[in-house]
């Protein structure tokens, strides 16, 4: 897949994209902070500031590529009362919400039932794009009918070196070539995969391909960083 083939509108500086009339983000890993507190950290409260983020989003519909909380462990009252209103505020400001349940999803379904315009899903097809977290492999079906899947779960970035020798890292748009397992994908057409930077600027990312889930047949192809240096 080229540059110019992301099916995608990506605005610079933004973790997220839009496609046709939704919205398109990963990862925003909701109550990271009690992690890190837990560790003796102080990290204030970051939730109203993703929020703002994701509803500023200028677009009717939005699908969320999974890992909405961060914790691993079963949904505890507390986390589950802040979950539930960080949904409520999403399906007030969106029409239809998507989300493709992430490896750090476990129990949410408790909570987006409850919401009727809120659907937790493993896959989505939309158009002519599949949409997945990323950590599992797509079904069959899936695989049949569409050339290019949409995924987050890696947090890819960029490791710059600048003029001075100092490196830091950048959030990117990572693309792929994938090929699937004749033996069990025998009628697969898909080619293409995009993978969405991590909308949660306050966890971490890696330039390191995890040969796990969908990634065991992935080539990388290129990566664009959210300020469009292509590399």
């Amino acid at each position: 897949m080229e540059i110019d083939d992301i099916p995608f509108r990506i605005k610079k500086g933004l973790p997220a994209a839009v496609f046709h009339d939704y919205a398109v983000l990963a990862d925003p890993h909701f109550g990271f902070e009690e992690a890190l507190n837990a560790e003796g950290y102080s990290v204030a409260s970051k939730t109203n500031e993703l929020l703002a983020d994701i509803t500023a989003l200028n677009s009717e519909n939005l699908i969320i590529l999974g890992d909405i909380r961060s914790g691993y462990t079963e949904i505890l009252p507390n986390e589950g009362r802040e979950l539930f209103t960080i949904l409520s505020r999403l399906s007030n400001r969106f029409k239809n919400i998507i989300i493709t349940k992430g490896n750090h999803d476990g129990g949410l379904s408790k909570l987006t039932d409850r919401l009727p315009n809120i659907k937790l899903v493993k896959e989505f097809l939309y158009r002519n794009v599949g949409f997945l977290h990323g950590h599992a492999l797509p079904s069959e079906e899936l695989s049949k009918t569409v050339k290019t899947i949409c995924f987050g779960h890696l947090h890819p970035s960029i490791t710059i070196s600048d003029r001075n020798g100092v490196i830091y890292k950048k959030d990117c748009w990572s693309l792929f070539d994938i090929h699937l397992p004749k033996k069990k994908y025998k009628n697969s057409i898909v080619k293409y995969g995009v993978a969405v930077p991590k909308f949660n600027k306050y966890i971490g990312s890696t330039d390191v391909i995890r040969k796990s889930g969908l990634m065991r047949y992935a080539k990388p192809t290129g990566r664009l960083s959210t300020d469009m240096l292509i590399v």
